[in-house]
This record gives C-alpha cells, sequence and structure tokens, in this order.
C-alpha cells in the first residue's frame, strides 16, 4: 500500500519544509509515501468560509478512489495515543486497498461533507497550523511504522 497525504495549500515556512523532507526519507524504507499539494481554489479570497471549504472539499474527493483507505485529520476525530495510533494505523495498512490518504485541510480546516464520508482522527484537542500538521502527522507515521517494527525511536 501506499500512503498519500492530500494537503490543501503550499508549505510556506522553509523550517517545516526541512522537516517534512526529513521525515519522507525517514518513512520510504518502510512504505512508499508522498505529499500531494493542492492548491487554493481560484479566487478563495473572495469566498466566504463555507464556500471556501466546500471547493476544497470537491478539488479533495477529485483525488480520492475507491481504491483509497480515507482519513481526515480534524480537530474532533478520534484520538489515540502514539501506540494506540501504530495499532490502527497497522490496521489501515492491512486492508485490501490500493492507498492510505490522509486529508490535511486548509486554514479553515475540513468541509462537513469530508468527515461525514470518512474516519476522521485528531493529533490533539488543539487547533495547529495546517501546514504544521504535515509534520505532525508525518513524525506520527514514523513513528507508527518503528513501533510496528520494534525499532527503538519509540521511547
Amino acid at each position: 500500500m501506499k500512503i498519500i497525504i492530500l494537503a490543501i495549500g503550499k508549505t510556506d515556512e522553509k523550517f517545516i519544509s526541512e522537516g517534512i523532507d526529513v521525515y519522507l526519507r525517514r518513512i520510504k524504507p518502510f512504505c512508499p509515501i508522498e505529499i500531494e499539494v493542492i492548491s487554493e481554489p481560484k479566487n478563495h479570497n473572495k469566498l466566504s468560509v463555507e464556500e471556501q471549504m466546500l471547493k476544497e472539499a470537491l478539488l479533495l474527493e477529485q483525488r480520492i478512489t475507491l481504491q483509497d483507505v480515507v482519513i481526515v485529520l480534524d480537530e474532533k476525530g478520534t484520538t489515540y495515543s502514539s501506540v494506540e495510533f501504530a495499532k490502527q494505523f497497522e490496521r489501515w495498512l492491512q486492508q485490501q486497498k490500493r492507498r492510505l490518504v490522509f486529508i490535511i485541510g486548509g486554514s479553515f480546516g475540513i468541509h462537513r461533507q469530508l468527515k461525514e464520508k470518512y474516519s476522521t482522527i485528531s493529533l490533539s484537542a488543539m487547533t495547529f497550523n495546517h501546514q504544521m500538521v504535515r509534520l505532525f502527522l508525518l513524525e506520527q507515521i514514523y513513528r507508527a511504522f518503528t513501533i510496528i517494527k520494534g525499532h527503538p525511536y519509540h521511547k
């Protein structure tokens, strides 16, 4: 199975991009992984929050297939400890699907249409910058692989 992270908007901060690259390199020996950045909708500054979130949801849906296990990141989603996440992550990887797709919304979050359709997880009850969530998710994916493989990274 391949892991795909669908994310709205580019990562502007160099330090976040560098961290993302570190964890992508660490994960690749375990599993193919990539981040697919989706541009914000045209004229997004002129849209209401609801309109922008709906347009983003439609852009995200275009990249999802029936062969995907889809997980939406949302602050109100299911929370896991790292060990619990590793167990759930392993179950997702064992499904007979082509890709494990994580969705990270834009600055306003994820439209309810996606949250109602797919499983949701939360990295924390706190709200994080949507760019930083990419880095945090990658670290937890790497940590999950090391827990599954018995690697000493997770202490």
